[in-house]
């Protein structure tokens, strides 16, 4: 009798010690209905939009500026970006806590009841839709391995409507997400690691990882009646190349310019979206022989992108 009672405190100790290291679901797992989540392994593995992207020459001239313009820093490197100021938060956890909390609720104060907090978790209530909770949390295993995640709202992304927050984990960088207050819709990307940039009428979002599998390079667009992928490339890996993207600059509203990296070689591109929300790609060279294929939504599911606020590869 003694051995089972033993038995059985043991074995509802261990159910219990697992219980508490078991770390919650990343916020990317939840499966909201309506969310784009733009770091999705599986978008490294296939097309999501399949109309072709047509290829044309780039001249010579407009090669070497491209070639020659400063790297662009993304919305996580910008000093004037939507996150906390790098260095206003210092110290220990519990102080950088107690800043970021400050920090944030200057921002609360203006977010026209779209975003509240209640001790750690954060609120943002759509006109229509599911309301959007965030809840910190923090699972430690018994050997002191910590998983976790905090929520911190940034305030709207510049002039746009979207509601950005930001989202810190233990042991990685962070990831950002935008909030449709009109409806809760969601786009999330891992802004940290992931170059991530915004057009100047705040209407496409540009974002690449160029460090696993293959390099993914998305063009996202934010207007319309929900956000959606409108430009889709995939970069070839093979164990002797891969492609490395560094974003130079947006030409216009729509139209940016990158330079793709391949086996010591430097190649200029340019990418244009027409009225009609047709893409176009030029590179001096035919980039789909190189192992670089870019893939559109078809034109009969594209939507005019709204006016300026003033102020895998190789498949068929």
């Amino acid at each position: 009798m003694a051995t089972t009672t033993r038995s059985i405190v043991a074995a509802t100790l261990t159910a219990s010690l697992l219980a508490a290291s078991a770390r919650a679901a990343y916020f990317h797992e939840s499966g909201r209905p309506g969310m784009l989540w733009l770091s999705d392994p599986g978008l490294k593995r296939g097309f999501v939009v399949q109309e072709p992207v047509s290829a044309a020459i780039l001249p010579p001239s407009e090669a070497a500026q491209i070639l020659g313009a400063p790297q662009a820093p993304g919305l996580f490197e910008q000093q004037n970006g939507p996150r906390i100021p790098e260095g206003r938060c210092l110290g220990d956890d519990a102080k950088i806590r107690r800043c970021e909390r400050q920090w944030e609720s200057t921002h609360l104060a203006h977010g026209k009841g779209i975003a509240s907090r209640n001790a750690s978790t954060l609120t943002l209530s759509p006109k229509t839709g599911a309301k959007l909770v965030l809840a910190d949390w923090e699972n430690c295993s018994p050997e002191g391995e910590c998983d976790g995640e905090r929520f911190l709202y940034l305030g709207p992304l510049g002039r746009a409507a979207y509601q950005a927050v930001e989202v810190d984990y233990e042991h990685d960088s962070p990831s950002l997400v935008l909030f449709d207050p009109n409806d809760g819709r969601v786009v999330a990307v891992h802004y940290g690691s992931e170059p991530t940039f915004v057009n100047p009428a705040e209407t496409l979002l540009v974002s690449a990882e160029d460090l696993n599998d293959a390099t993914t390079l998305l063009v996202t667009r934010l207007g319309g009646d929900e956000p959606a992928i409108d430009l889709q490339c995939l970069g070839a890996r093979t164990e002797s190349s891969s492609f490395g993207v560094t974003f130079k600059r947006w030409v216009s509203d729509s139209s940016f310019d990158v330079v793709l990296l391949k086996a010591g070689r430097n190649i200029a591109a340019r990418f244009e979206r027409s009225a009609e929300g047709v893409w176009t790609l030029r590179s001096p060279v035919a980039l789909k022989s190189e192992g670089f294929e870019c893939r559109q939504r078809g034109v009969a599911s594209k939507a005019p992108l709204p006016a300026a606020v003033p102020t895998p590869p190789g498949s068929s």
